[in-house]
């Protein structure tokens, strides 16, 4: 089963939608669904089957251009093979992979004495702790060699675009290292194309986003207790009414030639309300009434 740390790290995969779709990505008459990130998916490469955490495609694609590795109990070899084998195995399909490594050092058994920090939380799995433990994250992306005369087909191979990027213990919030999406990545066909289907104007510029991992950063420090969001036994806020300044007297501000709404022309006299001649009173209606 996998561990609460590992699957912190997972959601990783949701913050990526969000960041393409709050930046612009899509025309904004397409909704957030457009993108879609899904949990662990099998994909079958003829004898080898490979489940990533995470990925991510649009438009209901079965093929995700991005999927995201969490390494909690592997060796970082082991999950850099596996990101390379996403890449090659599929073709070309997947054009990103987004690996994070997050790496535990044995500590000493925790006492009552140890912080918060470093003991095992409610559900039997650590803490993350800046004094022991560290996260990091590599970025792949694949990449299709041109055919030239030492080389007459064309060859996919991959490239590092992010490596060993720090994010805990890190003393930034937004790490410095980002990467880029463009329309091209998304296997969803021409941006030429999807704008002519899409009716929008020839001079629309294809969108690129700036994939970010502040929101790893933030993962990791809730893990290590740096950060507490938590709602849990806080009462809800009520403001308090203020009270009435008391006033010493009122003006009319309508003019005086204004009738009242509820008077007619006649005054008080309630014969003259009424003008609707089919208007029968109902029982006990009558002007006067009767003492019991």
């Amino acid at each position: 089963m996998p561990s609460r740390i590992h699957e912190a790290f997972v959601t990783f995969g949701t913050n990526i939608c969000d960041q393409l779709y709050n930046s612009g990505f899509l025309p904004t008459r397409y909704k957030r669904n457009e993108i879609l990130q899904t949990g662990s998916v099998e994909f079958d490469y003829g004898s080898v089957i490979m489940a990533p955490d995470a990925s991510v495609s649009f438009f209901g694609s079965r093929d995700p251009f991005l999927v995201l590795e969490v390494a909690y109990s592997e060796k970082e070899e082991h999950a850099q093979r596996k990101a390379q084998d996403y890449i090659l195995l599929s073709k070309g399909k997947v054009i990103f992979v987004v690996l994070v490594i997050v790496k535990k050092r044995p500590r000493k058994k925790p006492n009552k004495a140890d912080p918060p920090t470093t003991r095992p939380s409610k559900n039997g799995d650590e803490n993350l702790s800046a004094d022991h433990d560290t996260v990091h994250v590599h970025v792949y992306k694949s990449v299709i060699q041109p055919a030239s005369e030492s080389r007459p087909h064309r060859t996919l191979t991959g490239k590092q675009v992010i490596d060993r990027l720090p994010v805990f213990p890190s003393p930034l919030s937004v790490p410095n290292q980002t990467f880029d999406i463009g329309w091209a990545d998304i296997k969803c066909g021409t941006w030429s194309d999807f704008c002519k289907n899409a009716h929008l104007p020839d001079n629309t510029p294809s969108p690129v986003c700036v994939i970010n991992f502040a929101s790893l950063v933030s993962i990791a420090r809730r893990l290590a207790g740096q950060i507490n969001d938590s709602r849990e036994n806080t009462p809800l806020y009520r403001p308090v009414n203020e009270n009435d300044t008391p006033v010493s007297q009122t003006t009319k501000f309508l003019a005086s030639s204004s009738p009242a709404p509820y008077l007619s022309d006649e005054g008080s006299d309630s014969s003259g309300r009424r003008s609707d001649p089919d208007y029968q009173p109902s029982e006990g209606s009558s002007g006067s009434s009767s003492s019991c």
